[in-house]
């Protein structure tokens, strides 16, 4: 997840984000397992992880390819790529290859992928269509570019139902929109896809249920207890509307009957037509 500057991207690159960028890889690691063996990712390959952050996701793709073969590593953020680096280092990850790029300028060779991956990095992406056309030249005839985005954030629910969290869920929206990105992306790729010259494999819903005291649902504390303040700070929500929602999350996460359903998250594949059975 990367934008131009760290003063640009909406969540920072701070300790607190880094920490936070690190548990909600683990309490999403399963759907995001189960979307690189539907693309196909395996040991020898050559992938992209693009907006790679400091590189949770980079770490357990560079496990799955294996020394023979590659991962090349893309950000913005000098400061999360550094992270990756002396990581990659400490474990002696040499296939790891942390690049800083733009993702909406890809310099990467022709048909030097057997894929790519993004996770929430084209919601906060101005130009995703930039993101496609570059990821599909790079791409070699059956690789496949998995992507894993929001679509109709704002349907994430709380049960039972709080007015003030459908508050906070359009504010985030909206502060989405300022920054030029689009927490609804996910419907749009299917034809961002296609013109971009890839082939759309598959297209899945991820709707995550958490109850009070769950990892999953201390996914979202962490996110509310970071961004909600920077929404007031914003004048996307009032102070009066931030202290009814953390009186309303509070009364929730002690409450055993309540449960929250994530944004929806699509899991969206497309492929470079050709390359045999891998493009099918």
């Amino acid at each position: 997840m990367t934008i131009a500057a760290e003063k640009e991207y909406l969540l920072g690159t701070r300790e607190d984000e880094l920490a936070r960028l690190g548990f909600q890889h683990r309490v999403w690691a399963g759907a995001t397992f189960q979307l690189w063996e539907d693309a196909g990712f395996g040991p020898g390959q050559a992938i992209l992880d693009l907006g790679c952050g400091p590189g949770f996701a980079t770490l357990d793709l560079a496990w799955l390819v294996g020394p023979q073969g590659k991962v090349i590593a893309l950000d913005e953020s000098e400061r999360f790529l550094e992270r990756l680096r002396a990581t990659r280092d400490a474990l002696g990850l040499s296939w790891v290859q942390p690049v800083a790029g733009d993702v909406q300028r890809l310099e990467l060779a022709p048909e030097s992928l057997d894929g790519a991956y993004a996770r929430w990095v084209l919601c906060f992406t101005p130009k995703p269509e930039l993101v496609l056309e570059g990821v599909a030249r790079a791409l070699r005839p059956g690789g496949a570019f998995a992507v894993m985005d929001y679509f109709r954030y704002s349907s994430m629910a709380l049960s039972p139902r709080t007015p003030s969290i459908e508050r906070v869920a359009r504010a985030v929206e909206e502060s989405w929109r300022r920054a030029g990105g689009d927490l609804d992306i996910a419907g749009r790729l299917p034809g961002l896809m296609a013109a971009a010259g890839l082939e759309v494999r598959e297209v899945r819903p991820i709707v995550r249920l958490a109850r009070p005291g769950s990892a999953l649902w201390h996914w979202p504390t962490l996110f509310f207890k970071t961004y909600v303040p920077r929404l007031v700070e914003m004048g996307l929500l009032g102070a009066d509307e931030r202290a009814a929602f953390e009186r309303d999350w509070a009364a929730a996460s002690r409450d055993p009957k309540a449960f929250f359903t994530t944004p929806p998250v699509y899991g969206v594949i497309g492929v470079r037509p050709g390359g045999g059975a891998a493009s099918k």
